[in-house]
């Protein structure tokens, strides 16, 4: 019997907050797996979904596809654990951490990624193939008002949702430090200059 790895996600679109187990045939971190899906509607197991306004009111699904494409934001609620025989990062490259404030079309995000100290925030952004951007320490500020803020470890962002961006000036890029597990690369030391996005 094959294994199943099963991450626990919140997955957030323009007007909706969907939670559910992810399950996977091969154990992926949970933006390796979303960016790495071939599928426009991949499962979840024993789901909920609710109203961005009324997320406390959620209605119990014991299966439901989620469309890739309308998500905005996927939060990692318990990622499930690695197993054994699996590689870990060895060679360790100097990062640096940016924190950024993302604006898109329904929420404002506030998060830490991790950036080449060649790059600049832009070209860390424009470089980057994946679909979604990892972040850590994430705050999320829903614009319809009718939702309190999120707080979460790790989220990955749809790069194609961004529409405008800046870095707060109470919050200066660190020196370089190794690569977090969860992290990924990301751009240099930037000015509080707001940067656009067309979609």
């Amino acid at each position: 019997m094959s294994e199943t790895f099963t991450h626990q996600i919140e997955v957030y679109t323009s007007s909706l907050v969907i939670a559910g187990s992810y399950d996977l045939p091969l154990y992926r971190r949970v933006s390796d797996a979303i960016n790495g899906e071939q599928r426009r509607f991949f499962p979840l197991r024993a789901a909920t979904i609710a109203p961005l306004a009324k997320a406390h009111y959620p209605q119990a699904v014991p299966h439901l596809l989620v469309d890739r494409s309308e998500v905005v934001l996927v939060a990692t609620l318990a990622e499930a654990s690695p197993p054994p025989d699996y590689p870990r990062e060895e060679q360790l490259r100097g990062v640096s951490a940016v924190t950024a404030m993302l604006f898109t079309e329904a929420f404002v995000v506030r998060g830490t990624f991790y950036r080449r100290p060649n790059h600049s925030l832009v070209e860390a952004l424009e470089w980057v193939a994946d679909d979604f951007l990892p972040l850590r320490h994430v705050q999320v500020y829903p614009l319809s008002g009718g939702a309190p803020p999120i707080s979460r470890d790790f989220a990955a962002l749809a790069r194609a949702r961004i529409v405008a961006l800046y870095q707060p000036t109470d919050a200066p890029a660190t020196p370089a430090l190794p690569l977090p597990p969860l992290g990924e690369p990301a751009p240099a030391a930037l000015s509080p200059t707001v940067t656009t996005h067309t979609r």
